[in-house]
């Protein structure tokens, strides 16, 4: 198993993009640098990096292996070296964005706990790019992303899955009929109103090429930054939408939402947890990552 320091070696050459800014940040010549990464790579089997003339790009490998460590060495080093006393959980406050529905059901019962100890929690509602907008110039601390960036400076893991539902009124489940996978269902949708929050219609188009191996026939009717938004067109009868299960869970317990049809694959979504390079250090937010990517192992 490689040690914390071919490891914290590994992450600064990551994130600093050279082998000569690595070494200059470790206060290490560039050769010791290279050795340290030929070591971890004869451990790992797999080149980490691919080197190219301005610098060295990350393999898959490499961003995995990031992906999965970098988030224990920074708390683990802020551990060890005090860093983190600057900023202990009692206290202190954490920002924190991502979507409206996930951030409320999912994210905040977690924290809860933390909360009752002192820590102060702020939540910056928004879809992917003001989300990453604010991460990126520190006004959060973490984020929670419907897509995997590769933004310099922002390290991110894979979360969760969302399982996404079709829903309608059971007054549109009557009009519908049974829907069929593949293009003929698509056919069947063509002249429905949709609702979705994004003018890409992220979870729709998933929805559409997952089930009916075509992408949507019309821009949606609606269009709101927020999940919540969709579920009320739905619920009023307006037209159809594509949502996570979370978020139509009450709804179609109630009644007033059916899922229109069950497709034979689950349709679903994947979620990333962003943060700012070596900002784990800080214990708070250590300890809240940890809390967010345990929990989600349940999710």
């Amino acid at each position: 198993m490689a040690d914390i320091h071919l490891l914290r070696t590994f992450l600064t050459v990551y994130r600093a993009g050279t082998f000569t800014r690595a070494a200059h940040e470790l206060h290490l010549t560039q050769p010791a640098v290279s050795v340290q990464i030929r070591s971890l790579e004869t451990q790992i089997g797999k080149p980490l990096f691919r080197r190219e003339p301005r610098g060295v790009v990350p393999t898959a490998a490499g961003r995995e292996l990031a992906q999965a460590v970098a988030p224990h060495v920074d708390a683990l080093e802020g551990a060890l070296d005090g860093s983190g006393e600057a900023a202990p959980a009692i206290g202190d406050t954490v920002h924190i964005g991502g979507p409206e529905e996930f951030l409320g059901v999912r994210v905040f019962p977690e924290l809860a706990p933390m909360m009752e100890d002192g820590l102060r929690v702020r939540m910056f509602f928004g879809v992917d790019a003001p989300v990453l907008e604010r991460l990126v110039d520190g006004e959060l601390d973490i984020a929670v992303l419907t897509v995997d960036t590769r933004r310099q400076g922002i390290e991110t893991q894979p979360l969760c899955f969302e399982y996404l539902d079709l829903v309608g009124t059971p007054a549109w489940r009557e009009r519908l009929g049974d829907i069929p996978e593949g293009p003929a269902g698509a056919d069947v949708l063509a002249d429905v109103p949709l609702a979705a929050h994004d003018e890409e219609l992220p979870l729709i188009r998933i929805y559409w090429q997952t089930v009916f191996r075509s992408s949507p026939h019309a821009h949606a009717m609606l269009v709101a930054n927020s999940l919540r938004s969709s579920l009320q067109f739905a619920m009023r009868g307006v037209g159809v939408t594509v949502l996570p299960s979370h978020t139509t869970a009450e709804a179609v317990e109630r009644g007033e939402l059916v899922r229109l049809m069950t497709p034979t694959t689950p349709t679903r979504s994947r979620l990333y947890l962003a943060w700012r390079a070596g900002s784990l250090r800080r214990s708070s937010l250590a300890w809240v990552h940890g809390r967010i990517a345990l929990a989600a192992r349940e999710w």
